[in-house]
């Protein structure tokens, strides 16, 4: 029997490995647990590249190199943005096999995604490397709003960290509403924790500064809604 050629395409995405990495149908406890592991494999797969562009926006940010670091953010969001639908995916398993496949997890939960883990910790860690910026233009987020124009890059970078925190919040949230469908709210996960602890965590925020901002803008501006007293 001739041996198959393995082409330079197959050797450079090593396709023969990363097929090989889900169970074999003999070991599938319902069909669909092909589907489950494989949505989840995806997700790691954006986490690490999140995670990369992450560090390289750090390392930009540090040499003061603004729009790199816009560049790399812009990356990270787009990934983002394409998590949820990636998860969405999961919505074509019946909440019956869906627990049979949980089942099948022993210990496992979604809270262990170690790449969910290293960018929940990693996010917050641009803060500091962007105040530096700031501080050293002599400028808080409140003036780089009011000075947008003659500050557009660094004015840029700010709007890309406002949006990968809300980004991150939103898929948290889109994250909620499938473990709402699929398990529900009022029931604990594997262990032991309420699915409601989500919620909490989901109100997180990468950046508390830069929202802030927001607010004061809008007071400084004079838009606030003040009622007028009866």
């Amino acid at each position: 029997m001739e041996e198959k050629k393995i082409t330079d395409y197959e050797k450079y995405i090593r396709t023969e490995e990363l097929l090989s990495l889900q169970k074999g149908e003999q070991e599938l406890c319902c069909e669909d647990e092909l589907t489950f592991q494989m949505i989840h494999q995806i997700a790691e797969l954006h986490f690490k590249l999140v995670i990369q562009y992450i560090n390289l926006a750090d390392a930009n940010m540090k040499a003061k190199e603004v729009l790199q670091a816009t560049q790399q953010l812009q990356r990270v969001n787009m990934h983002m943005k394409h998590l949820p639908p990636v998860f969405d995916m999961v919505k074509v398993i019946s909440p019956r096999d869906y627990h049979t496949i949980r089942l099948a997890l022993g210990r496992g939960s979604g809270q262990d995604s170690p790449g969910f883990n290293h960018i929940l910790k990693l996010g917050p860690t641009l803060w500091q490397p962007f105040e530096a910026i700031l501080n050293e233009r002599g400028l808080t987020p409140l003036e780089l709003h009011k000075n947008a124009g003659d500050n557009l890059e660094l004015f840029m970078l700010m709007q890309e960290m406002i949006a990968f925190d809300e980004n991150f919040q939103t898929f948290r949230q889109h994250h909620i509403q499938l473990v709402r469908r699929m398990i529900g709210l009022n029931t604990k996960s594997l262990k032991g924790i309420p699915a409601q602890a989500l919620e909490r965590g989901a109100k997180f925020e990468f950046y508390p500064k830069l929202w802030e901002a927001i607010c004061e803008l809008t007071d400084w501006t004079g838009s606030s809604y003040n009622p007028k007293p009866l």
